[in-house]
């Protein structure tokens, strides 16, 4: 290093002094050159700024140091020269940029020195690549300040104590937060104590500190009061700070500004604990962290049980394991209709919102009950979908009808139900469909629905698609005043079949008042339960009974006393047996004059779920002049089989003997009997024949005149 000022060309020292200077020079392992002050021309350069700016030496010494500049700096460059000119300082030295042959920028730090070559006054300049460290210096500083600004936000301040001394040492967001002039306040143990609130100075006591073990911490929070009196929550931790040797020099800390949290918390809090949404915290485990009371009620559990269950169990589905719990509750949930188990065993609806980590490992599960929602909806989709069904599918016919009478609106179940098409009906007179013998009826109807609500019309006959009347009844309700409507709403039904059935049905019961008369049946129906009866004409008819005096006990008071123990058991044997249906049984009942008939009698029983007859409609028929033919026709099948006997075995002999003498004659094969004697043998024969058939014919005379005059009780006794 050159350190005064030296005419090179003027130095009388030996040249062997000179060459050493040179090399030291020429060698020197950092970048070195003469430069021109007036001119800015390099006028010498040595191997290590050759090797480092990429130039060789005869490309150097034709450049200026405004060559090896950025063109930006140039001007500073300029200016700096000037002043160098005009002082007389030998050194001088900064941080400027300098660019290489292939164009890349370096920062170096230059130290230069003036000297005089020929008489002219140049400097020689050191330069050193400091790039890195100038990138490195940068680097610090952008951290430097994104830590600064990050303890602004995060109102995060950090202190140092040492053991040895009394004054603490503050960084810039300490006094912020404490609400000190960093100019003023001197943050002594003293100072300190009266920033902490009265309540919670005992955490300053020596005790607080000796627990403190090497590489722990302690976490607490606490007040303190500002110089403007403001008391603030803060957070702190503590911990113990060692030299190399590991031995305690002091104590180091970090506080937080958690006034806002503390009162965020206080309304999370609030709403945590005052929502009708269930809320519960859980960790990465799925253990219960906390829960609020809407918890308890919609799971049914207690806080205790709810506490100690794992929450991939409470949020597991009902057919799998806690793994489809752990599944559903893995990532962040937003508004997820799931199905919940409650401990008594019934379902709920939720509407799940998940968020996960916000504390880290701490993950908050919102339930919002919806199963109240979602059966009204429920309920409310199936209402809709049955309006849709009866308004386009139903055998109703719905329609909205003007003041005049004009279709507003027709439902789709006219096309079903009448064959027409509901746009073809829309704006048409609804009265021109109507039979013309019901149009003034209904017209009339219609003017008084125009004063009254609601209004019903009796049966009357309408036009469908194919030319046919159909009957149809219509209830019409005014909606006029409603502008959605403003109209008359007509609800009306097909009742064509009810009609046509009712005529049949008229129609079939005179005709099974003929077919009961015809049949000689007198029936009756039997309420079980009330014991009331309710005869039939037969009674009155058949058995001579007069039904205007009433008996409930009509038919089996006037039981044969002979038969009625019988019949009674039977009947209350068949009415205990779940399994019977009907019981038919033969008794003989006395008529209202006394006379005896012999009657079958027929019972259905109607039951209940659970087997108990409580209805039943029975019949008795006089079946006298019927069994009493049956026992004439027995009897006469007993004689037929005696003549049928007798003509088989009695009368087959003397025929047979006829046949062969009437063949032997024919045949001429008489042998040695003469043919008188044959002729008598047949006379005999003849005459024995005419006796079995005499008394043949009196046995069917005494047949036909027998059983004359014998009554019921003769009869079957």
């Amino acid at each position: 290093m050159i350190k005064e000022k030296k005419d090179i060309s003027a130095d009388s020292r030996p040249a062997v002094s000179a060459a050493i200077y040179y090399d030291m020079f020429d060698l020197n392992p950092q970048p070195m050159w003469v430069y021109d002050l007036q001119t800015f021309r390099i006028l010498e350069v040595n191997q290590a700024a050759i090797r480092n700016y990429g130039y060789s030496r005869s490309e150097f010494l034709a450049l200026t140091i405004m060559d090896i500049r950025p063109e930006k700096d140039i001007p500073d460059l300029v200016k700096a020269v000037n002043e160098i000119r005009k002082s007389e300082k030998i050194f001088s030295r900064g941080i400027w940029k300098h660019r290489k042959k292939n164009g890349e920028i370096i920062d170096v730090e230059i130290q230069s020195g003036t000297i005089y070559v020929n008489g002219r006054k140049a400097e020689l300049v050191l330069s050193l690549d400091v790039t890195a460290i100038v990138a490195a210096e940068r680097e610090k500083q952008h951290w430097s300040e994104k830590l600064i600004d990050a303890q602004k936000i995060a109102k995060l301040g950090y202190w140092t104590r040492r053991l040895d001394e009394d004054i603490s040492d503050w960084s810039v967001e300490m006094f912020e937060i404490y609400g000190r002039n960093p100019q003023t306040f001197v943050p002594t143990f003293e100072n300190l104590i009266n920033c902490f609130h009265p309540d919670d100075r005992y955490l300053l006591y020596e005790e607080a500190f000796t627990s403190l073990k090497e590489g722990e911490h302690n976490d607490f929070e606490h007040r303190i009061i500002t110089e403007s009196g403001e008391v603030k929550w803060v957070f702190q931790r503590i911990e113990l700070q060692t030299d190399a040797e590991k031995q305690v020099i002091g104590i180091k800390g970090i506080i937080q500004d958690i006034t806002e949290k503390r009162k965020a918390d206080k309304k999370f809090k609030a709403v945590f604990d005052h929502t009708s949404d269930a809320i519960l915290l859980g960790d990465d485990q799925g253990n219960c962290l906390d829960i609020n009371e809407a918890a308890t009620k919609m799971f049914g559990y207690s806080g205790q049980e709810l506490n100690s269950l794992n929450l991939f169990y409470l949020f597991r589905n009902e057919q799998e394991s806690e793994e489809s719990g752990k599944r559903l509750l893995k990532e962040n949930i937003s508004n997820k209709i799931v199905k919940l188990l409650r401990k008594d065993g019934t379902h709920i609806m939720g509407n799940l919102n998940a968020t996960l980590n916000i504390i880290s490992g701490v993950h908050l599960y919102c339930v919002k009950d919806i199963t109240d929602q979602m059966e009204k909806k429920k309920l409310l989709i199936q209402s809709e979908r049955r309006f849709k069904a009866l308004v386009q599918e139903g055998a109703d016919l719905i329609s909205i009808l003007d003041s005049n009478g004009h279709y507003k609106f027709v439902g789709e179940s006219y096309y079903h139900v009448l064959g027409l098409h509901p746009d073809e009906l829309i704006g048409k007179d609804a009265f021109q469909y109507i039979h013309p013998e019901d149009r003034s009826r209904i017209a009339e109807l219609f003017l008084k629905a125009r004063h009254q609500k609601r209004t019903k019309t009796d049966p009357y006959r309408y036009l469908d698609a194919a030319g046919n009347y159909r009957w149809i009844v219509t209830t019409a309700t005014n909606l006029s005043y409603d502008p959605a409507i403003n109209g008359f709403v007509t609800n009306s039904r097909d009742i064509t079949d009810t009609i046509l059935k009712s005529n049949d049905l008229i129609l079939s019961n005179e005709r099974y008042k003929l077919i009961q008369k015809a049949a000689n049946e007198a029936i009756y129906d039997w309420d079980m339960e009330t014991g009331k009866v309710e005869w039939g004409p037969g009674f009155q008819d058949i058995f001579g009974f007069d039904l205007t005096i009433y008996s409930n006990k009509l038919w089996y008071d006037y039981i044969y006393t002979d038969d009625s123990k019988r019949v009674l058991t039977e009947l209350k044997t068949a009415a205990e047996n779940p399994d019977t249906e009907m019981l038919v049984s033969e008794f003989r009942f006395q008529k209202a004059s006394g006379e005896l008939a012999l009657v079958e009698h027929r019972i259905i029983f109607l039951r209940n779920r659970q087997g108990l007859a409580i209805r039943a409609v029975g019949s008795l028929r006089d079946i006298t002049d019927y069994r009493q033919n049956l026992l004439q026709i027995r009897l006469q099948n007993e004689k037929l089989k005696e003549i049928a006997w007798t003509q088989s075995h009695i009368v087959r002999a003397p025929l047979a003997r006829l046949m062969g003498l009437v063949e032997l004659l024919k045949i001429g094969a008489c042998g040695d009997i003469s043919q008188n004697e044959i002729l008598n043998h047949i006379l005999e024969s003849a005459q024995e024949l005419d006796v079995v058939i005499k008394d043949i014919t009196q046995k069917a005379d005494k047949l036909q005149s027998s059983n004359g005059g014998k009554g019921v009780k003769d009869n079957f006794d």
